[in-house]
């Protein structure tokens, strides 16, 4: 009898060590879209970031939620990530789409780890090789350099072009090889080859240019400087941080299969 209780007790210490030691951060409450767990990032830019994410669900429903941790409690990023996801119900519950950033900070013990979970309702949007370019091309650089804000600010920049459907896919690893480079070269030649006829031709062709030579007149001025600034392209981040605008309203029930990536640095 004594010996059955003792077993009994035994098993209950360990089933409790074994439910603590695998313990997911409560849902937060207040809700917020930015859960800054690890203390990676200042004050402004954490309401910076919640601001932007938090505007992203109003216009389009898509949520993405951004958890950063010194632990992950036994799980694999990936296993953190979408236990985040189904526990807080990231997403909607008619469309899963949601999205689950995890971010756990480099040691002198242990290597750095980021995943992205995606949603049911976004993974055709944003499929896991996808999903593994943004880690690689987008974040780990700069989380290597210890800019932890900046990483995640440039991985849920490209997530939200791509739930959006603003852009298809995010860039390559070859985007700014020596052929990428020749390619895009070439292209503006030819492009500026083309503008330039096209303005020579009205300078010389009279008509009604209004133009009387010398340099460009307004039109060529909003065009010119038009394309040269669709290079400079904004994602969002820039200016003081402010307020939460508003708040964000709540995770609504959305459900995660496995879909995303996992990286490491």
């Amino acid at each position: 009898m004594k010996r059955n209780t003792v077993r009994y007790c035994l098993a209950a210490v360990l089933l409790l060590v074994c439910t603590f030691s695998h313990a997911i951060p409560a849902k937060p409450q207040p809700p917020r879209l930015v859960n800054d767990l690890a203390g990676l990032f200042t004050l402004p830019q954490t309401q910076r970031l919640e601001h932007v994410l938090t505007a992203f669900d109003d216009s389009t429903s898509n949520q993405i939620t951004v958890v950063t941790t010194n632990d992950l409690e036994g799980y694999t990023p990936a296993e953190y990530g979408t236990r985040i996801g189904l526990d807080w119900g990231v997403g909607s519950a008619e469309f899963n789409n949601g999205v689950v950033v995890v971010v756990k900070p480099k040691t002198r013990d242990s290597n750095g780890q980021v995943n992205i979970s995606v949603g049911y309702g976004l993974e055709g949007a944003i499929p896991d090789a996808y999903a593994k370019r943004i880690i690689d091309n987008e974040m780990i650089p700069r989380f290597a350099e210890g800019d932890y804000f900046g990483g995640v600010a440039a991985g849920c920049t490209v997530l939200m072009q791509l739930a959006s459907g603003e852009i298809s896919e995010p860039r390559g690893d070859d985007d700014l090889s020596i052929g990428g480079i020749f390619t895009i070269a070439i292209f503006l030649f030819i492009f500026a080859v083309i503008l330039l006829s096209a303005i020579f031709g009205r300078r010389h062709g009279g008509g009604n240019s209004g133009s009387t030579g010398g340099g460009p007149d307004l039109m060529d001025t909003i065009i010119i400087g038009s394309l040269l600034g669709s290079h400079g392209r904004s994602s969002g981040w820039g200016g003081s941080g402010g307020g939460f605008s508003g708040g964000f309203g709540g995770f609504g029930g959305g459900s995660f299969g496995g879909g995303g990536a996992s990286g490491s640095w």
